[in-house]
């Protein structure tokens, strides 16, 4: 059994290192913060209004966090 949950507790570690690769990479301005057109090379059919909906705190950009968040709640699918 404890083999079991080291093998997907690894499998979870290694997926969210992947996504945290691909957000990094997607940040091409490297600010930190996803822009519109940034998002837009992972999630092709996210719209202003999608986009502005996963500004929580509505400073005009997505940050990691607030990335974060909208994969694990399901309104972004993961990036992978």
């Amino acid at each position: 059994m404890n083999a079991k949950i080291l093998v997907a507790t690894t499998a979870l570690a290694v997926a969210g290192f992947a996504g945290a690769a691909l957000a990094h990479e997607m940040d091409t301005d490297q600010d930190g913060l996803y822009s519109l057109t940034e998002m837009h090379t992972e999630y092709k059919d996210l719209t202003e209004a999608e986009y502005a909906a996963l500004d929580t705190n509505k400073d005009g950009a997505v940050d990691a966090a607030e990335l974060a968040a909208a994969i694990a709640d399901g309104r972004l699918p993961s990036m992978e």
